[in-house]
């Protein structure tokens, strides 16, 4: 006979550890536990999901508020467990491992004699003692580890903040059972969830109207968490614990609550669009699957074991689905970019490595030590190694990385934490592992707020394993030395916790994004030049002492050198070169620096390697490249071999608009044409290029006689088509036979041509513009004010693009002197963006065309912004008002 009943409940060890501590810390009369032990779950709760709302608590004067909590709620953990005579949760593996971390991270920031440090780590000497070359200042006597001191003692405080909330966790987690910590930290991710959909449905652009993010940020992905991976793995471990807590018997929350937390979740992580966290929630739940069918025990019976799983299929199916309504294209782009620069970052690294392999470059330090070695082009920072193995062993050293890395994964391995003792448990756990497993190739640890929920999970399964029956507790009544030794060392902790979050925000809080944006605001505002170089140069001493890797500040030197500060820019140059090999704008000035002195040469080899180094200063290489020559054999120094040099030919064939120069573009488009068929660009400066010498009856290729003229025809023609081909709805073929229309006097032909074709174009208000060039050149107005009306409509985009439009109308009717309609448009351009020039070109227009009264009124507007200190425009203004009366006047 078989029944649905349950079976009976094997209590683990663990579980008879805390029943048995629970009842030997019961008081008489059934009195409940200490005010300060009820408070610490709640100062737990508070830090787990305080700071993730907090952006993470990334930054710094967040992390000082955060750590100072912990720091309490650590002490009162701690004088708790004393109290009870349970060992110190200081003694455990994990916590002394993450001591020595903090511990360890605090020598790199001591400063050493410099002497010293150059026989622990001779690249991070050498990096110090030519810190101070720009400023022809001999090497610092003193010199840390790190090469970020500041930054290092932020990571000091982080490592720190982590032990506390293990400890903390972990009394909790002795005390009450893992289930509590895990559901805070589901909680936690079920929030930050909750307010990424927020901002979302509000299009917000700011976390919580408050703040603003310094980088671009997609629409559903402004939240506390503003970077996806980031987001995808902290909700991946919350993904998982919800799991386990649904499954798990006797949860602390309703099932329906657990079931509409993890919708919600698996939908909002699924919309990050991270390629790592997609990829390894799947992987987890299969391992938990899979650990669960091998526990061999269940927590509740046939009938409750079905409905959880049904309202897990629910959960996640619903969140899918959530996912999918809420999908864009650029969220299944993201999903689909196949961009692997990591892999190119994760080697770029292992040179650094090798340099630092014992020391580490200081914990913090690797986004101004890496530029040095980075191996791809483009004007990128980054932060972080993307691996968290990596990671620790180029700030910690490889030795210190390793070990650490042993002792953490001996300390959770499942035989230690007991996961067959709660589904909750081994959820919780299989998150932490996808959570690490994602950091191989993303950096979400780095971020406190993740690491904090890591921290909390951790600590609350160790306490549940390893929580122990108190061995005795304190009698009550007047303090005596066994009830004072508790108080004393929780204070001791809590006080040393403090004074390193105060030396944190004493030296820290200057990180080295904070001196690049303060500098560069100086720079730009004129403080660097003159009289205040003196100043400016100090304070750049200063934050090289800070950051002595970075290659950013030397830059900004040499910037202020060649404003005229006196010092020549060679020197901070060639500190910016040394920490950055591949640094387009350090190329870029210095190339202008060598210009100046007429090494023009080398200022075009250096040119070549600012786009080398940096494609987004291939526009103005290309435009300092055609200024300082005008031959074909020079001009080919300052362009890249292949196809990176396409760009840059591509751009040089359309700077230039003097006669003698044209030839020379169109050499430069026909290479560009010949390293790459496919580019657009090319053959329409081709296009432009040979139109151009059709304009010029003498032109030696196109001018001349019928058939020189018909060739160069035939090849715009023959450009237009391969455009056309390349891209079907580009302007630029149409641009180009209309062009040729127009220069033929075929313009009927060229505004049909333009008028069937505007719509369907890529640039339509462009289209529209060379439709009323083409209009305005037939003999009939017919269809001129038409065209020109749809060419308003579609141009006016904002007051200042309605304006411009309004003006060049208003240009090209007094070209064709039709003053009246011209008055209509110069009468649009002032109302909607009044300045000097379209009052004067309103009233001018208005007088010829007999509208007096109209002119006399623009006048006197000027006049008035003018400050009516004008006499001949205050006389003007009386000449158009008689002329106005006239008429009434005459007989």
């Amino acid at each position: 006979m078989t029944t649905d009943s349950p079976r009976p409940k094997l209590r683990s060890p663990a579980e008879l550890r805390r029943s048995m501590g629970a009842a030997a810390r019961s008081r008489p009369g059934g009195a409940a536990p200490p005010l300060a032990e009820r408070v610490i779950p709640w100062l737990l709760g508070a830090i787990v999901a305080g700071s993730v709302l907090a952006i993470g608590a990334v930054h710094t004067p967040t992390l000082a508020l955060v750590s100072a909590v912990v720091a309490i709620a650590a002490a009162l953990s701690l004088r708790a467990s004393a109290l009870a005579g349970e060992p110190s949760p200081v003694k455990t593996l994990p916590a002394l491992t993450l001591l020595g971390l903090t511990a360890y991270t605090l020598l790199q920031a001591a400063p050493l004699p410099l002497a010293w440090l150059e026989r622990l780590s001779p690249a991070s000497a050498d990096i110090w003692s030519r810190s101070l070359m720009p400023l022809g200042e001999a090497a610092p006597r003193y010199a840390s580890a790190s090469l970020d001191p500041g930054a290092t003692l932020v990571e000091a405080v982080k490592w720190l903040t982590y032990t506390g909330v293990f400890i903390t966790a972990a009394f909790v987690g002795a005390r009450r059972g893992a289930k509590l910590g895990i559901t805070l930290v589901f909680g936690s991710a079920f929030l930050a969830a909750l307010t990424t959909i927020a901002h979302g449905l509000l299009g917000a652009t700011t976390v919580f109207g408050l703040y603003q993010p310094r980088f671009s940020v997609a629409s559903w992905h402004v939240g506390p968490l503003l970077n996806p991976n980031n987001l995808a793995g902290y909700l991946n471990l919350g993904v998982l614990s919800g799991v386990g807590l649904l499954l798990t018997s006797r949860p602390l929350l309703p099932p329906w609550v657990a079931g509409v937390g993890l919708t919600t979740i698996v939908g909002v992580g699924i919309i990050a669009s991270s390629r790592g966290g997609l990829l390894v929630l799947p992987l987890g739940l299969a391992l938990f699957a899979l650990l669960s069918r091998r526990r061999g025990r269940h927590r509740s019976g046939p009938r409750g074991r079905g409905a959880a799983a049904w309202l897990l299929s629910v959960a996640i199916g619903g969140g899918a689905l959530l996912a999918a309504l809420a999908a864009t294209n650029r969220t299944l782009a993201e999903m689909a970019d196949d961009n692997l620069d990591k892999l190119s970052l994760f080697r770029s690294t292992l040179p650094l490595l090798a340099d630092h392999w014992l020391l580490g470059v200081g914990r913090g330090a690797f986004e101004t030590v890496f530029p040095a070695y980075r191996q791809s082009p483009g004007n990128i920072v980054f932060t972080h190694a993307e691996n968290v193995v990596i990671q620790w062993a180029a700030e910690w050293g490889a030795p210190v990385a390793a070990a650490s890395l042993v002792a953490l994964g001996a300390a959770f391995r499942p035989g230690k934490i007991a996961l067959r003792a709660s589904t909750a448990a081994l959820g919780a756990w299989v998150g932490c592992a996808v959570l690490v497993l994602q950091n191989l190739f993303d950096l979400g640890l780095e971020v406190p707020g993740v690491s904090i929920a890591l921290a909390t999970t951790l600590g609350s399964l160790w306490g549940e394993a390893h929580g122990e029956r108190p061995r005795h507790e304190a009698p009550a009544g007047e303090p005596g030395p066994e009830r004072r030794r508790p108080w004393q060392a929780a204070a001791c902790a809590a006080a040393s916790a403090l004074a390193l979050v105060s030396l944190m925000v004493r030296f820290g809080w200057r990180d080295v994004d904070h001196d690049r944006r303060s500098l560069r605001a100086q720079s730009d505002a004129g403080a660097a030049s003159g009289a205040g170089w003196p100043r400016f140069r100090e304070e750049l001493r200063a934050a090289i002492l800070r950051h002595p890797a970075e290659p950013y500040f030397p830059l900004l030197g040499a910037v202020a050198a060649l404003r005229g500060s006196g010092e020549s820019p060679i020197p901070w140059l060639q500190r910016t070169l040394e920490r950055s090999r591949r640094h387009g704008r350090a190329h870029l000035l210095l190339a202008e620096v060598l210009a100046s002195r007429g090494a023009k040469e080398q200022a075009l080899l250096s040119l070549r390697l600012a786009v080398e180094d940096d494609p987004g200063v291939t526009d103005t290489a290309a435009g300092l490249a055609r200024q300082w020559t005008h031959t074909w054999e020079e001009l080919q120094r300052a362009v890249p071999e292949g196809k990176a040099g396409v760009a840059v030919l591509e751009r040089m064939a359309t700077a230039g608009d003097r006669r003698e120069e044209v030839e020379l573009r169109l050499r430069c488009a026909e290479e560009a044409i010949a390293r790459d068929p496919a580019r657009v660009g090319a053959h329409w400066a081709a296009g432009d290029a040979l139109l151009a010498m059709l304009e010029v009856p003498g032109s030696a290729r196109c001018g001349g006689d019928d058939g020189r003229r018909a060739a160069c025809e035939r090849e715009i023609e023959a450009h237009a088509a391969a455009v056309q081909g390349l891209d079907d709805d580009s302007f630029f073929a149409v641009q180009l036979r209309a062009r040729l229309l127009l220069l033929g006097k075929k313009s009927a032909e060229a505004e049909q041509l333009l008028s069937g074709s505007c719509e369907r174009l890529d640039n339509r208000a462009g289209c529209l513009r060379l439709r009323v060039v083409a209009a305005a050149q037939m003999a009939s107005s017919e269809k001129l004010l038409p065209a020109l009306r749809e060419l308003l409509s579609a141009s006016c985009t904002t007051l200042a693009a309605c304006a411009a439009t309004s003006t060049w109308a208003g240009d090209l009717l007094t070209a064709r002197k039709d003053h009246p309609s011209a008055v209509t448009y110069y009468a649009r351009a002032a109302q909607d963006e009044p300045t000097e020039e379209r009052l004067l070109k309103l009233a001018d227009a208005a007088s010829r065309a007999g509208a007096h009264i109209e002119a006399s009124k623009a006048l006197e507007r000027l006049l008035q912004r003018r400050g009516g200190q004008d006499p001949a425009l205050r006389k003007r203004v009386l000449e158009e008002k008689a002329k106005a009366l006239a008429p009434s006047l005459s007989p």
